[in-house]
């Protein structure tokens, strides 16, 4: 069922207000505030978001994080701590994938072997069907962690390595981030 005319143009004026609202917002801007600090450390929530807030941010534009001067500093130490986590845990990751991938081919593998056995035999006349089914089910589990599940890995790496080469800009307490 389709949008009816009244609220086509409800949502419509709806994007309009937030088209001229948002207008002097620039896309490679994430703003932090002074409630994404605790301590004068960026909190692991605030870390999360503007990483998120990353992913719209094309590569080839250099990444601008404003925040209220004070915490500037303390930013920049808890800030790299929790890109070197994320970037350890993507490497594991992408370690995991490659093993993953290893031993799903190999059972993809040990899945053909009895099934060429069973194709002479008259009475197991489905069972080498199964086995080729459920072998390339394992085979295709394997393309799929080596190719698909590395190429997310490796865009969240070079979308956390595009924050941490961001350039960091402080604004007094009496200026706007935005």
């Amino acid at each position: 069922m389709g949008l009816k005319r009244e609220q086509r143009k409800k949502y419509i004026n709806l994007e309009k207000r937030l088209d001229v609202k948002f207008r002097n917002i620039r896309e490679n801007e994430l703003v932090l505030t002074r409630d994404d600090f605790k301590d004068g450390k960026l909190l692991a929530g605030s870390f999360e978001r503007i990483k998120n807030e990353c992913y719209y941010i094309p590569y080839e534009d250099e990444v601008e994080i404003k925040m209220p001067k004070k915490f500037l500093s303390g930013f920049c130490d808890s800030f790299e701590l929790m890109s070197h986590r994320e970037l350890s845990k993507l490497y594991a990751l992408r370690r995991e994938a490659w093993l993953s991938a290893f031993v799903l081919i190999l059972a993809g593998i040990a899945l053909l072997i009895p099934m060429y056995f069973l194709i002479d035999v008259r009475a197991a006349f489905i069972l080498p069907e199964i086995l080729l089914i459920a072998s390339w089910v394992f085979v295709w589990a394997a393309v799929q962690k080596v190719f698909f599940d590395r190429w997310r890995l490796r865009e969240q790496r070079f979308t956390l390595l595009q924050l941490l080469d961001a350039k960091m800009i402080g604004v007094g307490e009496d200026e706007k981030c935005c």
